[in-house]
């Protein structure tokens, strides 16, 4: 069986933490999935990222299309996205029959917290608090686009098949409630 399935939630809220441990499940498992993770994607999509509205439109239809192309090949997909908008992940959703959308809900304070830990820097070092500053004194910072959870705000889909809560569980135990629900849904046997 092939299926897509998008974690999605606020920057920091721990959704590629969560992808890393759902993939090395569904490995132990023998099952393969295509992993696409936004932060590490977005400069082949978009080469000089400027976050603005427009260009977040175009650069999530093609992440959300890349997807698409991988499942038509009957190849399982994961995907690692804020997607702030519902309607970037309806787009998969309806042109993916077996479409999982995995909300990672997590307080904006803890995503704070974490994100100023974040080892790998794919995307501006201490988004949250250069976006705060300039929300509250105006300073500008070069490359700095709008914030999602601080400029922007997040769309949640209330209908997503699964809403996890990261700041009460582990990325391993929610990889683990992920996989329980593709294999209730027969997705992976």
């Amino acid at each position: 069986m092939t299926f897509a399935v998008w974690i999605t939630g606020l920057p920091g809220s721990g959704k590629s933490a969560i992808a890393e441990a759902l993939l090395n499940d569904l490995k132990k498992h023998s099952i393969n999935a295509t992993y696409f993770n936004m932060d590490l994607i977005r400069k082949k999509l978009v080469e000089k990222p400027e976050y603005s509205n427009k260009e977040r439109d175009i650069a999530y239809k093609k992440f959300a299309d890349s997807g698409i192309s991988e499942y038509a090949k009957g190849k399982n997909v994961i995907y690692d996205a804020t997607a702030h908008k519902l309607k970037y992940r309806n787009h998969a959703r309806k042109r993916i029959k077996k479409f999982v959308e995995i909300y990672v809900k997590c307080p904006l304070s803890i995503c704070i917290k974490r994100e100023t830990k974040r080892k790998s820097k794919q995307i501006m070092a201490e988004l949250y608090k250069k976006a705060l500053i300039r929300k509250r004194k105006g300073k500008k910072f070069k490359r700095l686009g709008r914030v999602i959870g601080i400029d922007v705000r997040y769309q949640e889909n209330k209908k997503a098949e699964l809403a996890i809560k990261s700041d009460k569980i582990n990325p391993s135990k929610a990889a683990k409630i992920i996989f329980t629900f593709l294999k209730s849904k027969n997705y992976i046997t």
